[in-house]
C-alpha cells in the first residue's frame, strides 16, 4: 500500500513536502511511506512534555518509535492495522474529509441556493 492508496482509503489529502515526496499532513504532524510496508507519522509540538505523553500512549497502541527528539519525534506503523491508523490520524490532527449522503448533499445544495438567491440580496444605492 502507498500513501495515495491510504488517503483514499481513509479520506485524507496528499501533499508533497519540500522534497517532493508524498505526505498527509495534519496540524501536528504527517503521515508518510516509510518502506517495508510501514508508514511513519512525524509528530513536532511545542513543548517536550506533550512529545513525552504522546510518545507513551503510542508506544502502548504499538507503535514502534524511530526517531526520539526533545519536543518531536517519528514513530512507525502498520498501515492495516485498523487502531493504529486510528491513532495516527487523531494525533497528528490529520482532518478527514466528510461523506455526504444523497439526500445531506441535495440539501446543502438548496441551502446554498436558497442563500445566494438574488431575492434575498439587500439592494444597494
Amino acid at each position: 500500500m502507498n500513501v495515495t492508496q491510504f488517503a483514499e482509503q481513509h479520506r485524507l489529502k496528499v501533499r508533497r513536502d519540500d522534497c517532493g515526496e508524498k505526505i498527509i499532513t495534519g496540524k501536528a504532524g504527517h503521515v508518510y511511506e516509510n518502506g517495508d510496508d510501514r508508514f511513519g507519522i512525524c509528530l513536532m509540538f511545542k513543548s517536550a512534555r506533550k512529545w513525552m505523553s504522546v510518545q507513551r500512549r503510542l508506544l502502548a497502541a504499538g507503535f514502534t518509535l524511530g526517531q526520539d527528539g526533545d519536543s518531536e519525534g517519528t514513530l512507525l506503523f502498520d498501515p492495516t492495522n485498523a487502531d493504529q491508523v486510528a491513532i495516527a490520524i487523531r494525533e497528528s490532527r490529520i482532518r478527514q474529509r466528510r461523506v455526504l449522503s444523497e439526500d445531506a448533499r441535495i440539501a446543502l445544495a438548496d441551502r446554498l441556493n436558497r442563500k445566494n438567491s438574488p431575492e434575498k440580496r439587500p439592494l444597494t444605492a
